[in-house]
């Protein structure tokens, strides 16, 4: 509810200060701008529930005022390699590329070569390892001014001492998963272990912007991510989540740096980042207490 009410507060004030609204979609013009390429994805490691087959999904950008799904990319090749063994992926559907066979191991640096109008792009990540939960359960909260009221998930889990952890956390209700655009997700959902390294932390609620009701199924991951990934997360987070000001509107987004770098042209970097996370998880379901 809390929800709803601060965006049917934001969009009163919208219609305060707008006394008309005319539609000028049709007079815009936009200059046409060659495509770039967009990456979705990256290698997971999850022995809870194995990851049997790895994806990344391939697309370009497309007109601002476009109203289609943005084009997918069926005709690049697809190769990564931990600096001993390659694994190619090939095309499935839709842009989505898939290989069976790799199995990412703890502390391998993977670098993914993709080749795709005459350009080769490339980009890498560390496989670092997330510690396990020490206990996973749930708790009834009444409703707060910042929180709805419902069940949350929650978690105790050790950081490992004297090493540089960086954490992303995931939540599914019913198998979906699960997020609120808000730019506080920047500040909860990734993580650096900078003030409890070494420490049990008790009580971590993987996301407190979803509450679940009884007979729900509820699945949290926490999922240790590299540095580099942390911080394209957090800018990404800022962005997708900030509603904007009603008066003035958003501000204009800027680009986020991924870390895939074109060998051939600098000046054309492809969008996304290519990532390597290791996961801990567990599901729970919600009963009466």
């Amino acid at each position: 509810m809390k929800n709803i009410s601060i965006i049917l507060y934001a969009f009163l004030i919208l219609i305060t200060f707008t006394s008309c609204e005319t539609d000028v979609t049709n007079d815009i013009t936009l200059a046409d701008t060659t495509p770039k390429l967009v990456i979705d994805g990256g290698l997971e490691r999850n022995t809870i529930t194995p990851v049997t087959t790895q994806r990344i999904r391939l697309t370009t950008t497309a007109n601002f005022l476009s109203n289609t799904d943005e084009p997918f990319v069926d005709n690049a090749q697809v190769i990564i390699t931990d600096g001993t063994n390659s694994w190619e992926f090939t095309h499935n559907n839709n842009g989505y590329y898939e290989n069976t066979d790799i199995l990412p191991e703890i502390g391998n640096t993977y670098t993914i070569n993709i080749v795709w109008n005459g350009e080769t792009y490339q980009g890498s990540d560390t496989l670092s390892e997330a510690p396990k939960f020490d206990d996973f359960y749930f708790e009834f909260e009444e409703e707060t001014i910042v929180s709805d009221e419902g069940y949350f998930v929650k978690f105790d889990t050790t950081d490992p001492a004297n090493v540089a952890n960086y954490y992303y956390y995931r939540l599914f209700k019913n198998g979906e998963f699960t997020i609120v655009p808000d730019a506080g997700n920047s500040e909860v959902l990734v993580v650096s272990d900078e003030f409890f390294d070494g420490q049990q932390r008790i009580g971590v609620n993987p996301n407190d912007e979803i509450a679940f009701e009884v007979g729900e199924l509820a699945t949290a991951q926490q999922l240790s991510i590299s540095e580099s990934y942390f911080h394209y997360l957090k800018e990404l987070f800022v962005q997708t989540g900030n509603l904007g000001n009603p008066i003035v509107g958003n501000p204009p987004p800027a680009s986020i740096r991924g870390n895939l770098i074109n060998l051939d042209n600098n000046t054309n970097r492809a969008l996304g980042y290519f990532y390597t996370v290791d996961i801990e998880e567990d599901t729970i379901t919600i009963t009466e207490n």
